[in-house]
């Protein structure tokens, strides 16, 4: 019920009031954070030099974070069942934690590493959110 919901207030249009419903403020936070992911993402791509290896890798590893995260909005967008959006949720979650366990031992500088954990931290709470939402 609440992946018809969210895709509405992703797109930004105006949600139905419908029984049952997940609240509008859960809803707004959970979109506000893919959108905090995405631009986060995004940014960090457009910024990385690709002349190291861990920067090269970790380009890799972004580009997978960002697929996956179109896979889940698609996922909402399509409204498929509440399964098939937390398992893209969870995916996304273990993508961004690959993503940050490929810097552990490289030379990167702390703020790419900050700014990897704060990605992890939010396909997290993406994925808790969205559990939430199911109960």
């Amino acid at each position: 019920m609440f992946n018809a919901t969210l895709a509405r207030k992703t797109c930004g249009t105006s949600v139905p009031k419908m029984e049952m419903a997940p609240s509008p403020d859960g809803l707004k936070n959970l979109a506000k954070l893919i959108q905090d992911l995405q631009q986060l993402v995004t940014l960090l791509q457009q910024g990385l030099s690709r002349s190291k290896p861990w920067q090269r890798q970790l380009a890799g590893h972004l580009a997978d974070v960002d697929q996956q995260l179109h896979v889940l909005r698609l996922t909402v967008a399509m409204e498929r069942s509440n399964d098939e959006i937390l398992e893209a949720a969870s995916h996304l979650a273990g993508i961004c934690r690959l993503c940050a366990a490929a810097l552990a031992g490289s030379r990167v500088d702390p703020t790419t590493r900050t700014a990897v954990h704060l990605i992890v931290d939010l396909a997290e709470r993406i994925r808790i959110s969205l559990e939430r939402l199911q109960r």
